[in-house]
């Protein structure tokens, strides 16, 4: 069985909240002017907060081969805004991948983070399983 693309319930249109920038996030993406603030590792079975300011970029990666994990989002100044994965589900699609964004909840409904890069872009096991999976 050949897999299938999850189909978002709403589709960008120009001019409106789903219309992204892509030669922005691309040129974000791929710049290789980046200045390293922090490097850390999470332990397995562990977790970790840490603030990523406005304008910045973060990379997430598994070091040690094939792992799962969980990211939650909060806004730094209103900790009732956090990361909506259901809304993000609807507007984007089960998979998120490049210029999907992360929504927060309402009443707020803003756009938490962009992803700017995804080195698992296009990924399918034989199976149709994919990664970077949004759940309830």
């Amino acid at each position: 069985m050949a897999p299938r693309n999850p189909v978002p319930a709403y589709q960008a249109a120009k001019g409106t909240l789903l219309d992204i920038d892509k030669d922005l996030y691309t040129r974000i993406g791929s710049s290789q002017a980046r200045e390293l603030i922090e490097s850390f590792e999470i332990p397995i079975r562990a977790g970790r907060a840490f603030s990523v300011p406005q304008g910045h970029t973060c990379r997430l990666s598994t070091k040690h081969g094939p792992q799962v994990g969980d990211l939650n989002l909060w806004s730094r100044d209103n900790p009732r805004e956090r990361f909506w994965a259901s809304r993000t589900r609807q507007l984007h699609s089960s998979h998120v991948t490049i210029f999907d964004r992360l929504w927060s909840c309402l009443p707020y409904l803003r756009p938490m983070c962009t992803i700017v890069g995804d080195t698992l872009a296009g990924y399918s096991d034989d199976v149709g399983g994919q990664v970077h999976d949004v759940w309830l």
